[in-house]
């Protein structure tokens, strides 16, 4: 066969010499060109002989093949790998001279494809020194030929090529010079042709293939490169002598942009300009074989790609070709291929094509190990081998299913999509009735992965009871249940044992959507089926999915619960790969739940009526608007608060630092909102967005813990504590925090971001890990001010007995009780309306949601800023120093009275009337002080070194004050009293803040 191939290949290659010499220009020769390579460090000598100099074809610095400088085989390198700036480097260095050196590194062209070993590559002409020419304008590319490419020993795929289409090079739109040459050629080449890189800025050249029996529809291969981010690689270059056709290159401002697909980077593939009604086919990314396509259509008056993302179904991984063979061959045991196939699924980057392979080795690996457990004789052995090997299947069906293979999934159509995951519950399934029919005992088998739970039952008949599934684990994934009836487990055992195989599934109702049919009519074209739980399995042993005489009981939760109607029980039919509802009936549903009733088993589901809520663009802007008012007006408060609290020094203690970290934790989270929460495009930065959310939330109710905490120790204090607690809130509030998003993102790392915003995931358990911790703060909180409550009514009742500090004080304390309770609730409420806001669809939501964010801000400004006498004491300070008012209204220092008092006597006046205390020895003592001191505490007293000011004015009238200088020998007295006044103030100093 190899020596009738070959001579085909020559045949072929002796009609395109005869068909190009026909149309080849005047003066045109055949001239040999030389290859050479230099591996990355290393340097690449060029040289011709005497008389004659280099001439550059085309160079690249890169990769574009897994062999080349690859001598421990490594598979993990991208050979899709390219420098744009080689040919101009190399034709700096060597273009006309006889021999020229360079070293290949990175230095030199740069680093394409960091973490890739690259090498340095010039295909060259020793030309006659007479005959050369001046032009820096490489020659164009050469046409693809079925042979493969000199540099590379990879092996052509060993699939049977289809009938040989023609390829006729034809100009881009608006060329004015033209060249058509048409040649035979086997497919099979196209999936070892890739682009080519001619010159540095390279214009597009097409191709379009007509099959001879579509003749109407064109197939673009389209050749780059404009940007070094493209993934076209180099063209296949003949071994044979090609001629070098003159082939115009258009320059892309004469293309018609009304008439192509504009340009496109998408699954690191990039697509450039492609006419439409054609399809562009480019080589699949790195590290993959063969072809990816995509059409350019027209929608209304718009060039579109379409479907949404390109096809990617032949694209296949080395690796998992590589597993393959492994598993065709059969030298290799099934176990440790299985094993590397988990690996691979779950560390490296699929497409559709590998979708394919992979669900295809399930299944064959399912059909070997059948055959081969047949060799070993121990029973135990056998088991313990199939077990290993059904948890690697699991292992990699999650890995299937997992979100960061959604990509995967979307390179094929629907109906593939279909295929493929009906090939994986077929593939699950046999697997797993492999290892029931290797077990000869009672026993139960779970094995459970992220996104599949799975569980082999073998039941002795004299044991037999209702099964149900889950059993007692509840799995965090899903809430479905399924109960098969002893009578329908009877009647299908064998040998006296019945073998069950039950499956949970998560994300697999994502993958298997419902499509409706052609012929389908529906009266509200709003309305759509949607499948509306998780997908949940069940098989007998016996005939596997036959008729059963007892129904059995499925109980499915709703994953949507807004606008969707009508829940119908549906299975999945392996046959026609679609959703039917035959056999199954609703026996009773609700808001959250639907219980069915089916005579069969196979893979059930609900599928629900949705109609989408759809508002007028002017009611969504409004909507929008309203929620941004909201939150800017809370940012701006907080804001406030926050630079109050940080410039007015004087006002600072342990309850002014709580209400600082609950600002500063609320404005973050407001920012976050504002900023992050629709920042779906990036997965990642969208889940580091919302667990950055969840962290700061649980900071702010921590926090107000905390303040409702502090409020209870002032009460049951007698004498403030020396030593302060905040160091303790500190390290309560943040770290227990980071430690609840830590564990929560560990152990549901999916639960970060959803599709519509950057928040939690509602799906699940996950949720608990928001709404528990947040539930159990605002409990204790309540608890704390409850017993607050408490002591301040008792305290009330024996208020007779109290001296007028102790009122005082009881009445701040009383006034922060009240803003403390308002706020827990303000914050509650806001919060849980913002939950809603993101995860439901109402206009009644959004305003509550609107005005409580507001008011919320709104209230800690007015309550801890504008209503506190201290604040508003320190305003009235910055103002007079620092206003447009005159200088004689500004706080100045001091001076002398008109009383004849000395330097030190303050002067008294009508906004500074100071009032009398009793000391221990029965002398009156002032609590006279300065206008810093009186926005410390209201009373406060201050005594001078010289005298003491009393005011004989007891009933505060506006009279001139009367200034007493005491004997210098009573001052020792006085200040000994003030000073122990001052010391027991100052202990319930922050009491009162």
């Amino acid at each position: 066969m190899a020596v009738v191939g070959m001579a085909w290949h020559g045949l072929l290659l002796l009609l395109y010499g005869f068909c190009i010499s026909g149309t080849m220009p005047k003066g045109l020769e055949l001239i040999r060109y030389e290859t050479a390579y230099a591996c990355e460090g290393k340097t690449l000598k060029i040289e011709c002989r005497s008389g004659e100099s280099i001439k550059l074809i085309r160079a690249n610095y890169g990769r574009f093949s897994i062999t080349i400088c690859n001598d421990h085989g490594n598979t993990d390198w991208s050979v899709n790998c390219m420098s744009p700036k080689t040919l101009r480097v190399l034709h700096n260095r060597c273009s006309q001279v006889q021999n020229c050196s360079i070293l290949a590194s990175t230095n030199m062209f740069g680093d394409p494809c960091p973490g890739t070993l690259k090498y340095l590559e010039a295909h060259f002409q020793c030309m006659p020194a007479s005959t050369t020419t001046t032009t820096n304008r490489p020659s164009p590319p050469w046409l693809i030929t079925s042979q493969p490419p000199v540099w590379s020993t990879v092996k052509p795929t060993a699939r049977p090529p289809p009938p040989p289409p023609k390829v006729s090079v034809t100009n881009p739109p608006k060329s004015h010079t033209t060249l058509s040459t048409t040649v035979e050629v086997n497919s099979s080449s196209l999936s070892q042709a890739p682009d080519i890189i001619n010159e540095e800025n390279s214009s597009t050249k097409s191709k379009t293939v007509h099959p001879p029996e579509q003749q109407s529809e064109g197939v673009t291969v389209s050749f780059t490169t404009l940007s070094p981010k493209s993934s076209s690689i180099v063209n296949n270059i003949p071994n044979e002598y090609m001629p070098s056709p003159s082939v115009f290159t258009p320059n892309l401002k004469e293309i018609d942009r009304y008439n192509y697909c504009s340009p496109v980077t998408l699954r690191s593939i990039f697509w450039n300009w492609t006419r439409i009604g054609d399809v562009s086919i480019q080589p699949c990314p790195g590290g993959t074989t063969g072809f990816a396509r995509w059409r350019c259509k027209i929608i209304g008056s718009e060039p579109t790609w379409l479907p949404l993302t390109p096809d990617l179904s032949e694209c296949r991984s080395v690796w998992l070709t590589s597993l393959e063979q492994r598993v065709l061959a059969g030298r290799d045991p099934l176990t440790s291929i299985t094993s590397d196939l988990a690996q691979v699924t779950s560390s490296k980057t699929l497409y559709g094509g590998d979708m394919m392979i992979t669900t295809k080795i399930i299944q064959n690996m399912a059909q070997k190990m059948s055959v081969d457990i047949q060799t070993f004789p121990d029973h135990r052995q056998r088991e313990a081998i199939v077990t290993e090997m059904l948890s690697d299947v699991v292992r990699t069906g999650s890995n299937l299913l997992d979100s960061t293979q959604h990509p995967s999934w979307r390179d094929l159509s629907y109906q593939e999509q279909m295929r493929v995951a009906t090939s994986l519950l077929i593939g699950l399934e046999e697997n797993a009735f492999l290892l029931a029919d290797t077990v000869i005992r009672e026993k139960t088998v779970d094995q459970v992965a992220k996104n599949i739970m799975l569980s082999v039952r073998v039941l002795e008949t004299k044991n037999i009871r209702s099964e149900k599934f889950p059993s007692d684990n509840r799995w965090a994934a899903s809430n479905d249940t399924i109960e098969i009836p002893q009578g329908a487990l009877l009647e299908n055992s064998e040998g006296g044992f019945v073998r069950l195989v039950f499956v949970a599934f998560d994300r697999l109702e994502e993958i298997l959507q419902w499509l409706p049919d052609h012929g389908e009519s529906n009266s509200n074209k709003n309305q759509t089926k949607i499948l509306n739980s998780k997908i949940i399995s069940a098989s007998l042993g016996k005939g596997r999915h036959i008729q059963l005489h007892y129904l059995v009981r499925l109980t499915l939760m709703h994953i949507q619960v807004h606008n969707v109607t009508d829940p119908v029980c549906v299975f999945w039919d392996y046959t026609t790969s679609t959703w039917s509802e035959e056999g199954c009936h609703i026996e009773s549903t609700n808001f959250t739940h639907t219980i069915c009733l089916c005579d069969h088993l196979t893979n059930f589901a609900i599928l629900a009526n949705v109609q989408p809520t759809y508002y007028p663009v002017g009611q969504q802007m409004a909507l929008q608007i309203i929620t941004y008012i909201g939150c800017i007006i809370a940012i701006i408060c907080l804001a406030i608060t926050l630079l109050t609290f940080h410039l007015f020094r004087g006002i600072k203690s342990d309850r002014t630092t709580i209400y600082f970290n609950i600002c500063v934790c609320l404005l973050v989270v407001e920012l976050l909102f504002v900023i992050g929460v629709g920042q779906t495009d990036s997965e990642l930065a969208c889940r580091i967005i919302a667990a950055f959310l969840h962290y700061f939330i649980l900071c702010t109710f921590i926090w107000m813990f905390f303040e409702g905490f502090h409020l209870y120790i002032m009460l049951i204090e007698v004498f403030e504590s020396q030593k302060s607690r905040l160091c303790l809130y500190y390290l309560i509030a943040y770290i227990l925090s980071l430690l609840i998003v830590s564990i929560t993102g560990a152990i549901f790392p999916n639960g970060y971001g959803t599709s519509n915003y950057c928040w939690l995931r509602m799906d699940g358990y996950f949720i608990y890990t928001f709404a528990g911790p947040i539930i159990i703060i605002v409990v204790l909180n309540l608890i704390f001010l409850s017993m607050a409550i408490i002591m301040m009514c008792q305290h009330a009742s024996a208020s007779v007995s109290m001296k007028n500090k102790e009122h005082s004080k009881l009445r701040s304390i009383r006034s922060w009780l009240q803003g403390v309770v308002i706020l827990v609730f303000l914050v509650s409420l806001t919060w849980v309306f913002g939950f809603l806001y993101l995860n439901r669809d109402s206009i009644i939501i959004t305003y509550l949601f609107a005005s409580l964010n507001s008011l919320q801000g709104i209230f800690i400004l007015l309550f801890h800023c504008i209503q506190n006498e201290k604040v508003r004491k320190e305003y009235r300070k910055l103002i007079r120093r620092h206003s447009w008012l005159p200088k004689c209204l500004r706080c100045s220092k001091p001076s002398g009275g008109s009383g004849g008092g000395s330097e030190n006597s303050p002067s008294v006046g009508k906004d500074h009337r100071p009032g009398v205390y009793v000391g221990s020895n029965g002398n009156p003592v002032s609590n006279s002080h300065s206008m810093d001191n009186s926005v410390l505490s209201p009373h406060g007293s201050s005594v001078g070194t010289n005298n003491i000011v009393i005011s004989n004015n007891l009933n505060n009238a506006r009279s001139t004050a009367m200034v007493q200088v005491l004997p210098r020998t009573d001052l020792n007295n006085a200040s000994t009293t003030t000073s122990n006044h001052n010391r027991l103030h100052n202990v319930s100093q922050e009491h009162f803040f």
